[in-house]
């Protein structure tokens, strides 16, 4: 096949492809859409009101994610549900149009069992009636206001529309993405804390020492706001003194992604629950027994249990020293290179560093002078300098961040994976991670493999 051909079949293709795309799939979905029998795309519905046997709720849209439940209580209502009823109102698709009407008695429509109204912006809205099941078939009746023909729908719409306001309430204190939360504060008789979100998966703990935080330890905070169904809910609630909540145990503040006000949750122990409620709010719930002490932990609880927990990102440089000796590694472009390490001793060294983790962490003594075994230093950016003593001991290895003010306790077979080059130049023996018994301060390292571009991965998140 000549080029000349070759263009022209590939110009035929690119045409195909432009129709598919621009013109054929758009009618599709036009033409889905119009079989439809509610007329009104799911995400410009601004409101719902159910009336069946049960009662009547009404919904409003308060963003484009989140709903309110108007009547017969003010309370935030379920996303999730609120999405179910919006697929089941907008999929219905007729299984049938009915020519001669008659009487709406004869289909259930003149009370019907269940009127969904529909509200969009612009004022419009459409009232869907189902009525009763039809003799034949898995179906029942089902009327359009405004509109004057009946119509055979999938009977199981019925079940899907036939909600309260207990079905469509929200359950849990909150409905927000983990993501969205930018600081968390919490206030308790025992003391203050503060953490900070500094990455998409960092927090730091403000105090006079700004502690890296434990991203799981930190979410699991909060998490539990968006996930613990209450027991009982206490609605309309005035008197807050009766549920302990005029002086609360623990007071939350989540500052959150996009709202220039924190949200505040309050909290009171009692006996075999937790009442909490959204402050500003008049709805009470009863939560877990156990749930306020869940979000009173010490600060040094939360504190990171990564050695070096540097922002890969942000990181410039890594230095190893033992007495006078220095072996240093420095990005260059997207790596790293320095000391002539090879590039698969560069890797395994960044591997090893952000897999280095304790099995505690604590405050370090204030006393504490020994000379190290030797030290790592990280520099960069504010969130990559970090400098570490290492000290050997019987049962592994005690390091120290003297800035930070922590000591973590490691294992023994903490540094056995580091590249062989690495644990000559820190002194250990090649069969495990523990000093050498010479040393020769003063040395320097030998050159004996071309430059490496190594970059560093992120420390990897615990399962």
């Amino acid at each position: 096949m000549n080029s000349r051909a070759t263009l022209v079949l590939a110009g035929l293709v690119v045409a195909v492809a432009v129709y598919i795309f621009a013109v054929d799939r758009p009618q599709a979905q036009r033409a889905e859409q119009a079989s439809h029998l509610v007329q009104l795309r799911k995400a410009e519905i601004t409101g719902i009101t159910l009336v069946t046997a049960k009662g009547t709720v009404e919904l409003s849209r308060t963003d484009p994610t989140r709903w309110q439940i108007t009547r017969p209580i003010e309370t935030p209502a379920a996303s999730l549900s609120v999405s179910d009823l919006l697929d089941a109102v907008t999929g219905i698709v007729p299984q049938r149009t009915l020519s001669g009407t008659g009487a709406l008695a004869a289909y259930g429509l003149d009370r019907p069992a269940v009127r969904a109204t529909v509200r969009a912006a612009g004022g419009r809205s459409v009232t869907l009636n189902l009525g009763k099941a039809s003799p034949v078939g898995n179906a029942l009746y089902a009327k359009l206001d405004p509109g004057t023909s009946l119509y055979l729908i999938d009977s199981s719409v019925q079940a899907a529309l036939s909600k309260t306001a207990a079905d469509l309430r929200q359950k849990t204190l909150a409905d927000f993405a983990n993501a969205d939360v930018q600081q968390v504060r919490i206030a308790s008789p025992r003391e203050a804390l503060v953490v900070d979100r500094t990455g998409p998966d960092r927090w730091r703990i403000e105090g006079t020492r700004p502690w890296p935080a434990d991203d799981f330890k930190v979410t699991d905070l909060f998490f539990p706001l968006t996930t613990s169904d209450a027991k009982v809910f206490h609605d309309g609630v005035t008197d807050l003194a009766a549920y302990g909540l005029d002086h609360p145990d623990v007071t939350l503040d989540l500052t959150m992604k996009g709202r220039p006000e924190p949200v505040r949750f309050l909290f009171a122990k009692a006996p075999k629950v937790t009442y909490a409620m959204v402050a500003g709010g008049r709805t009470v719930m009863e939560l877990d027994a156990d749930l306020d002490g869940r979000m009173t932990p010490a600060p040094i609880s939360l504190v990171s249990t990564h050695v070096l927990p540097y922002n890969a990102q942000d990181l410039t440089a890594l230095t190893w020293r033992r007495g006078a000796r220095t072996l240093e590694i420095r990005r260059q472009g997207p790596g790293f290179t320095g000391s002539n390490l090879s590039d698969q001793d560069v890797s395994d060294m960044f591997s090893s560093v952000n897999l280095m983790d304790a099995d505690r962490v604590q405050a370090l003594p204030s006393s504490f002078a020994a000379a190290p075994a030797f030290e790592v230093q990280t520099d960069g950016g504010a969130d990559a300098r970090f400098t570490v003593d290492f000290y050997a001991s019987s049962n592994g290895w005690t390091a120290v961040n003297r800035a930070l003010g922590l000591q973590y306790t490691l294992p023994a077979a903490t540094l056995d994976d580091f590249p062989q080059s690495i644990k000559s130049f820190l002194g250990l023996r090649p069969s495990a991670g523990t000093p050498a018994p010479t040393t020769r301060p003063g040395a320097t390292v030998t050159p004996s493999h071309a430059p490496s571009t190594v970059t560093p991965s992120a420390a990897p998140r615990k399962p």
